[in-house]
């Protein structure tokens, strides 16, 4: 299990209840915080993945929701993902955020903050042992329509030596 904090944007945790995974962040992390937009953002889509099992995980103690305002220099984000920034600022290095979206990906790398998608959590899940291989998670992410490049998916399964 990881000692530094996990802060996680609504794309990783949405794309991961969409394929039956969201427990991965349990197995690998223990415990996650979410932004309270981001909180909010993923249970205005109760019907879709994500909602259920974030409510969950809320109420099973494993993920904390903190209010946190926008810092200017994320303000060209949208609000789950510069709040998540702006959170993991405050917090400092002892942090890693989770987030897909390539302008906050790029604006967390700008402020020195460690930050991994989705397919990084398999990755890591595959090395903790949690799942035997990532290419069927990666299969059924192709399914729900999520938006990942091919190109990261290769290099992850070529990583986890899946290719």
């Amino acid at each position: 299990m990881a000692t530094k904090q996990v802060i996680a944007d609504a794309s990783p945790l949405i794309g991961l209840a969409g394929i039956e995974a969201f427990d991965l962040l349990r197995g690998l992390f223990g415990r996650v915080t979410v932004a309270e937009a981001v909180y909010n953002e993923v249970l205005a889509g109760a019907a879709l993945p994500g909602a259920a099992e974030l409510e969950a995980a809320v109420e099973h103690d494993w993920v904390d929701v903190v209010p946190v305002g926008i810092d200017a220099e994320f303000a060209d984000l949208g609000e789950g993902e510069a709040c998540t920034l702006t959170l993991a600022a405050k917090r400092g290095a002892a942090c890693l955020v989770l987030m897909d979206e390539s302008l906050g990906r790029s604006h967390a790398k700008e402020h020195g903050i460690p930050v991994a998608g989705l397919v990084g959590v398999l990755l890591d899940a595959k090395r903790a042992g949690l799942i035997p291989e990532i290419r069927p998670f990666t299969d059924r992410l192709a399914e729900t329509h999520f938006r990942i490049s091919e190109d990261i998916v290769r290099e992850v399964l070529a990583q986890a030596g899946e290719d």
